[in-house]
C-alpha cells in the first residue's frame, strides 16, 4: 500500500512536470528558440491572474505559431488575460479572438466589445484593439485574484509549481524506468507472440 502511494505521488509529480515541459517545448518550437522573456512573463502573470503559467505559455506558443513576434506576444497576452477575466471566457478563446483583430477582423469580439466597431480595418491591423480593450477591461484579472475564488486558485497554482519543481527532480528516474519497462514489455510481447516480430519486420 505504501509503495503504491509513493508510486502514485511520483506519477503525479512527473505529470505536473511533463505538462509544463510540453508547454515550454511548444513555445520553443513555434519561436525557433527559447524565449526567457516570455517564460518570465508567464510566471509573473500567473501571480496576477487565475491562469497557470503552463496555460499562458501554451497560448504564447499558439501566437508564435501564427508568426506573431515576441514583442507582439508579450503585448497581447496580458490584454487577453484581462479580456478573459472580464468576459468570463477561456484564455484560449480570448487569445484566438484577439489574434483575429490583427487581420482586420472584429469577429466575436465585435459583438462582445461594441467599441471595437469604431476601429477601421487599418487600425485593427495595427493593434489598436489592444488599446481599446485595455482601457475598458485593464486590471480585471488582478481584481479577480483578490476574491476568495482567486485566492484559492492562486494557492492551487502555488502547489502546482511545487509539484512541477519536484517533478523535475524525479523526471530523470521516471524516464529511465519507463524506458526499461517499455523495452521489457516489448521483448515479452515478441516472445509470447513471435508472429508480431515478423509483421513488424
Amino acid at each position: 500500500f505504501a509503495t503504491g502511494m509513493v508510486g502514485a505521488t511520483i506519477g503525479r509529480l512527473g505529470k505536473s512536470f511533463a505538462i509544463q515541459e510540453l508547454a515550454e517545448r511548444k513555445l520553443e518550437t513555434a519561436l525557433g528558440k527559447t524565449s526567457q522573456a516570455l517564460l518570465e512573463q508567464a510566471s509573473a502573470l500567473q501571480t496576477q491572474s487565475s491562469f497557470g503559467d503552463e496555460a499562458i505559455i501554451t497560448q504564447q506558443a499558439f501566437l508564435a505559431s501564427l508568426s506573431f513576434s515576441e514583442n507582439q506576444i508579450s503585448s497581447m497576452i496580458p490584454v487577453a488575460i484581462d479580456l478573459a477575466a472580464a468576459l468570463g471566457i477561456s484564455l484560449e478563446s480570448a487569445v484566438k479572438n484577439l489574434s483575429k483583430t490583427y487581420s482586420g477582423l472584429q469577429g466575436e469580439l465585435g459583438e462582445l466589445v461594441p467599441q471595437l466597431k469604431n476601429l477601421s480595418v487599418e487600425q485593427l491591423k495595427s493593434g489598436q484593439a489592444l488599446r481599446v480593450i485595455t482601457e475598458l477591461m485593464g486590471g480585471s484579472a488582478k481584481e479577480q485574484v483578490k476574491t476568495l475564488d482567486g485566492s484559492l486558485r492562486q494557492m492551487g497554482m502555488a502547489f502546482g509549481d511545487l509539484a512541477e519543481q519536484l517533478g523535475g527532480v524525479v523526471a530523470p528516474a521516471i524516464i529511465s524506468v519507463t524506458k526499461l519497462l517499455t523495452t521489457f514489455i516489448t521483448a515479452s510481447n515478441l516472445k509470447l507472440f513471435p508472429n508480431v516480430k515478423e509483421e513488424l519486420e
